[in-house]
């Protein structure tokens, strides 16, 4: 999954879930470009041009920090080594992912994108540089059209690949608010030729459309009125179950969640014995789906279970 808003929420969620998904390998991507040049360079590294990476790199004096243009600020350290280390581990475990890929989701989430004035390379983030350092571009729906040529590529190495498009419901306000329209309404019209294209592999999931227009209401937003809120993308992902996940995974999905509900749950009263109590049966019940769903992992969770148990007794031990 690569891109913004959608990609990061409904992404997390579909990880929470038990589904084999690589998320934003990048960090954060806003447009089009950024995400098809990310895709890129994946494909440049399959085929074992490490060096992409490393000429990506920069250093910021104003912060301190080193950078990569292909990536977020989540990759910026003060550490030239530590940067290179955790951009090279990200890309290989998505070059990794991109082998066996079943189905690639892109959201986009703004057609201005931003080029190195020095190369004409797109970049994925600005980092906060001198604006003279890079010239924006507005795509068009043809530039957009042009720079998808990269799908085809993956679809050579994965012919079975189903991709699915979506549109931001972000709303990028420094363009004003007719401005980000604009964006919006040049993105849906390439989506739409793209799923053209790729007929019959090619998907529109209407994420941009469910909170313009059945979501209207301000308390679907956050606190800056922009994104989307917690009970937004809560909505968006009932209905991703209902249009993309299977009758027997939605099953899954539904029991699971209680589980997760009673990991997220803490002791009112600290580690007593109804606590506990609260863990025994909570480890019964992650062992009973462990048998229903032997293909699923639950390792991280057992463990976080036995701990949670180990400190209880231990502190129950200690008050006696």
């Amino acid at each position: 999954m690569l891109g913004s808003c959608f990609t990061e929420h409904i992404g997390a969620k579909l990880q929470q879930n038990k589904f084999d998904v690589t998320l934003n390998p990048f960090g954060i991507l806003y447009n089009p470009d950024s995400i098809f040049s990310a895709l890129e360079c994946l494909l440049e590294v399959m085929e074992g041009k490490m060096e992409v990476l490393s000429d990506s790199l920069f250093f910021a004096p104003s912060q301190g920090l080193w950078n990569s243009w292909l990536c977020s600020s989540v990759f910026s350290f003060v550490n030239r080594e530590e940067v290179l280390c955790k951009v090279t581990q990200s890309v290989k475990a998505a070059v990794e992912a991109l082998q066996r890929l079943d189905v690639l989701f892109l959201t986009f989430g703004t057609n201005h994108a931003y080029y190195l004035a020095s190369t004409g390379q797109c970049v994925a983030n600005c980092h906060k540089q001198q604006a003279t350092m890079f010239q924006e571009r507005i795509l068009s729906v043809e530039d957009v059209v042009d720079r998808s040529r990269v799908l085809k590529c993956l679809k050579q190495l994965r012919p079975d690949l189903k991709l699915v498009f979506t549109v931001s419901p972000y709303r990028y306000a420094k363009y004003g608010f007719h401005g980000s329209q604009l964006c919006k309404s040049v993105l849906l019209l390439a989506v739409e030729q793209l799923v053209k294209i790729f007929d019959g592999a090619a998907y529109y999931f209407p994420a941009y459309e469910i909170v313009m227009d059945e979501l209207r209401d301000y308390r679907f937003y956050a606190e800056d009125m922009l994104h989307p809120s917690a009970q937004s993308v809560d909505y968006i992902w009932n209905i991703f179950l209902d249009e993309w996940v299977s009758f027997e995974m939605k099953g899954f999905v539904i029991e699971w969640s209680r589980v997760l509900s009673d990991l997220n749950h803490r002791p009112i009263n600290g580690l007593t014995v109804s606590y506990q109590a609260f863990l025994s049966k909570l480890a019964e019940k992650i062992n009973c789906l462990q048998q229903k769903y032997p293909n699923f992992a639950f390792n991280k969770e057992v463990d976080e279970v036995k701990n949670r148990l180990q400190q209880c007794k231990h502190s129950l031990f200690s008050n006696t």
